[in-house]
């Protein structure tokens, strides 16, 4: 699994213990592992459970949006969903907007359905590879 910088879970976590200056064997008694077991997440060998991410980022002392980097880059969710879309100012914005009672329940079925149509567009040129000549969207 890639985290939002295109890394995984294994670089992700080797970053934050390097800026740290903690070695594996140190941080995975930190953490409460074998010794071997942060060598194997950090290599791939090895998938953690989000508890094990969580235990982890206790025993590097991340703060809230860099243990969330850490959840993301294995594969689960943040404990702060924003902290993914910090980058991300207009779909924060939408987020926001789908969730607010004051906007209409029809104009927020027709915004997932603009979403819905626009990742449908993209996943087809991911899997095909051709550019959108003209997007169009109805909604």
């Amino acid at each position: 699994m890639l985290d939002r910088t295109g890394f995984g879970f294994g670089v992700t976590l080797k970053k934050f213990r390097e800026a740290r200056r903690v070695s594996q064997s140190k941080l995975a008694g930190r953490a409460g592992f074998d010794h071997s077991y942060v060598s194997r997440l950090e290599s791939g060998a090895r998938t953690p459970t989000r508890d094990a991410v969580e235990q982890l980022a206790i025993a590097l002392e991340l703060e809230p949006i860099s243990r969330d980097e850490l959840l993301a880059s294995a594969g689960f969710l943040p404990g702060e969903l924003s902290s993914l879309l910090s980058g991300e100012p207009e779909i924060t914005e939408v987020l926001g907007l789908l969730q607010n009672d004051l906007v209409p329940e029809a104009y927020r079925d027709s915004m997932r359905q603009v979403l819905r149509l626009l990742a449908e567009q993209a996943r087809h040129v991911i899997r095909d590879g051709d550019p959108v000549q003209e997007v169009v969207v109805a909604a």
